[in-house]
């Protein structure tokens, strides 16, 4: 198992996580993913992915890149949170979770995954 694969799947252990990805923001692919199976996390990646470059551009260019930290989105049955992950310029990679939101706290879920995502890329 890959060291990647190993990182992403410490994720699991946080209460509610169904799926964890690494997706490269500037093409919307995901590199790995880890968790429940689930057919639409493709078209979720890229439209994740595009929300991430669209929050930067409405930055500005007078704005570094490391401004946006966390996307989040809260549906009914699900929380989403995606965490930028910390590269070099032009380039960008986002930690996706996808958590059930009757078993997870927003707040809680955040700092979590947070205190985890580091070690993503280490």
């Amino acid at each position: 198992m890959s060291t990647l694969q190993e990182s992403l799947r410490h994720f699991l252990a946080v209460e509610g996580v169904r799926t964890a990805a690494l997706i490269d923001v500037a093409t919307g692919m995901i590199v790995r993913s880890v968790g429940k199976p689930d057919p639409d996390l493709a078209a979720t990646a890229a439209c994740v992915a595009d929300e991430a470059r669209a929050a930067r551009n409405a930055l500005g260019a007078g704005h570094p890149a490391g401004d946006l930290v966390e996307i989040t989105a809260v549906t009914g049955s699900r929380l989403q949170l995606s965490k930028v992950l910390p590269g070099p310029p032009g380039e960008g990679l986002l930690l996706f979770v996808d958590l059930e939101r009757a078993k997870s706290n927003v707040g809680l879920a955040s700092l979590r995954i947070g205190q985890l995502a580091p070690a993503v890329l280490a």
